[in-house]
């Protein structure tokens, strides 16, 4: 499909603001993560806890009650914690379980880049409605959909399991929230099927004439 330069510069604009919407909230949650576990990590040699697992969960009181909290009267509802797990309270089924769905979340985000890069110059030369692109869109969507949920898995099973056999005095540890970026895949599979119907009906007209 031809476009003129000015069209072919919009449609290239375009596609790289979705990249970025698409890119940006997964290096945000990567690079926290990463930041968060490397800080603490070096906290941990410095401490002697080198050889313990470290675990990042959000613990809240069992029992809500009125408290103080920076001078002020208060209710603590839940905080952010850093637990250091001694390696023998770690059982191998579970550092296998991590491993495992970490491997198949880190292959889903190369896929995504990949999908993504593809889709972008694709689009930029040929346009959207194309089955071609479509068919990418749609792919694009199934995969960022599975990483989201491999990835609130492997987070959830972890801290089934911590929850079930670590007494923590007074508290007790939170299930992991499904990251709320996995909305922008449900938008671009909706996107995608909403195209995939038009281009059967333009299909369906040109026979048609």
């Amino acid at each position: 499909m031809f476009y003129d330069k000015q069209t072919r510069r919009k449609i290239q604009l375009l596609s790289l603001l979705i990249a970025l919407l698409i890119l940006i909230p997964l290096l945000i949650d990567f690079s926290k993560g990463f930041t968060m576990g490397l800080n603490y990590s070096i906290i941990g040699f410095r401490h002697g806890l080198e050889e313990s697992s470290m675990q990042i969960y959000t613990l809240k009181p069992e029992v809500s009650q009125l408290g103080t909290i920076a001078g002020m009267p208060g209710i603590e509802l839940s905080s952010d914690n850093i637990l250091y797990i001694p390696g023998s309270k770690v059982p191998k089924g579970l550092n296998i379980s991590s491993f495992i769905l970490t491997i198949i979340a880190f292959g889903l985000l190369v896929s995504i880049v990949v999908l993504l890069v593809k889709l972008i110059k694709s689009v930029a030369s040929e346009g959207l409605m194309i089955r071609k692109n479509i068919k990418r869109l749609q792919w694009l969507s199934y995969v960022m959909i599975a990483f989201y949920l491999i990835s609130y898995i492997d987070s959830f099973i972890t801290t089934w399991y911590y929850r079930s056999h670590l007494p923590l005095d007074g508290y007790q540890i939170c299930y992991p929230g499904l990251s709320a970026s996995v909305t922008i895949a449900f938008i671009l599979l909706l996107l995608a099927e909403i195209l995939n119907i038009a281009h059967k009906q333009r299909e369906e007209l040109d026979l048609t004439i």
